[in-house]
């Protein structure tokens, strides 16, 4: 029998999908690890090799800053997972540090067991990832509102970029197969699924500076960058602060989609784009078929949350890093 119980596992949100038989089998594959005051459960930049469930104890999350120290994003406690950006895929490095305050006493599964666990659990596998998404779709919802607070307490610190008036170029057509097969999106899809995936999307054409979405618009749909660039932003004096810029291959949206709220970011083209974009409803289809294009769907949605959750880390680290003399943990 397994020393972590399978109702110690279901307390984990990420893990709170699964039947019995499923935390049972998942639960043999963690085993006890504990941290003294200070040690460091997750080590930034290092390779992600596996997730800690907190049994007892305190983790601070923060961002190493130039010249010491750490800019302090998160404080986590008992029944919370933390590393599970490893799940995500191999060779990811850890985005934050993760520093024990107090003695810690955790659960640890490595990434590749969990891989192969997942393997043999279906429909679990798409469960798991379905939960994995929405709670890093939650950290960037929670990332986005922490930095709109920072800008509103020091209004006059940053330098807002205005909105541009760019004409629209005219583009010549192109071929969705020769386009998709490059994006890292669509890379592993076979290319009658990368056929169905751009059929499930409505092609955009749109100039410089385009806004998709504005903050508080209703989460209908979302969009694939095919080509050009789109910058996330919060609204700034008389302009907008950047926050992300996001490239060719990757989705924009995800979160609000997801968690099925309102935008809390501007979105706008940050050159001449071509976009592809869906429906709310067809996506979610998308990623509910338990077809092997669901899967890679499901893959792609979670990489880009990692990358965006990523980006808004650097972002808040950097204002911080501003105000280190009252925003940082020793």
């Amino acid at each position: 029998m397994s020393l972590l119980s399978a109702a110690k596992l279901a307390d984990a949100p990420l893990f709170a999908g699964l039947d019995a038989a499923e935390l049972a089998e998942l639960a043999d594959g963690f085993s006890p690890r504990h941290f003294a005051d200070g040690q460091a459960l997750l080590v930034q930049n290092e390779r992600a090799e596996g997730l800690y469930l907190i049994d007892t104890g305190r983790v601070d999350i923060g961002k190493r800053l130039p010249g010491g120290g750490l800019a302090l994003l998160a404080k986590v406690g008992p029944g919370e997972v933390i590393g599970d950006m490893a799940l995500i895929g191999r060779d990811l490095k850890r985005s934050a540090m993760g520093i024990a305050r107090g003695p810690v006493a955790t659960w640890y599964l490595p990434a590749d067991q969990f891989r192969a666990a997942l393997a043999r659990l279906q429909p679990a596998s798409l469960k798991l990832q379905a939960a994995l998404g929405e709670l890093i779709a939650a950290r960037v919802a929670g990332k986005t509102h922490d930095i709109a607070a920072l800008l509103s307490d020091a209004p006059d610190s940053f330098t807002p970029r205005p909105q541009r008036a760019l004409p629209p170029v005219a583009e010549d057509d192109f071929a969705a197969e020769a386009f998709l097969a490059k994006l890292p999106c669509c890379a592993e899809m076979s290319p009658r699924q990368r056929q169905a995936f751009w059929d499930a999307g409505e092609r955009v054409d749109l100039a410089a500076d385009t806004d998709l979405t504005a903050v508080g618009a209703a989460s209908d749909g979302l969009w694939l960058v095919v080509r050009g660039a789109v910058r996330s932003a919060l609204p700034h004096k008389d302009g907008v602060y950047q926050l992300t810029v996001t490239g060719p291959g990757q989705l924009v949206g995800l979160s609000p989609l997801l968690l099925g709220v309102p935008h809390d970011r501007l979105l706008r083209t940050s050159e001449q784009a071509t976009l592809l974009r869906f429906e709310r409803d067809t996506f979610r289809e998308l990623l509910a078929t338990g077809d092997a294009l669901s899967g890679e769907v499901g893959a792609s949605v979670n990489a880009d949350l990692v990358t965006a959750l990523d980006a808004l880390d650097q972002v808040e680290a950097r204002i911080l890093a501003m105000r280190r003399g009252h925003a940082v943990a020793a």
